[in-house]
């Protein structure tokens, strides 16, 4: 694929980097089959998918242009153990709103086949 510029580049939406990031974690496909089959880099898929369970979707908005810095998010690394803990909650939060998705998908089949 080509960007405007016409170099070798593959310049992802936010529709497609939503898609990647659910085939990592709900079909549990490896960073680099991800990699292959998106043809973007390892360490990309593997950043996308790490900066999604701690910042969700806001992550996958792009991000480039001179207006756009940090926008207040906070980050791991930071030696401020206010901001350890708030990314910690943070991901946890995703976690467990990820596995509520997944059990009320359970009740809906359970309550399904029990109708049968």
């Amino acid at each position: 694929m080509t960007n405007l510029k016409g170099n070798k580049s593959n310049i992802l939406d936010f529709d497609t980097k939503k898609e990647l990031i659910n085939k990592y974690f709900k079909q549990n496909l490896s960073f680099r089959d991800l990699s292959k089959t998106y043809n973007i880099s390892y360490s990309t898929v593997r950043r996308m998918c790490l900066d999604w369970e701690v910042y969700g979707d806001e992550s996958l908005i792009s991000k480039t242009g001179k207006h756009n810095k940090h926008n207040g998010k906070i980050r791991t690394n930071s030696e401020d153990p206010k901001d350890k803990k708030i990314a910690e909650l943070n991901k946890k939060l995703k976690w467990l709103e990820m596995e509520n998705e997944v059990l009320k998908k359970f009740n809906e089949l359970m309550e399904d086949s029990e109708k049968e």
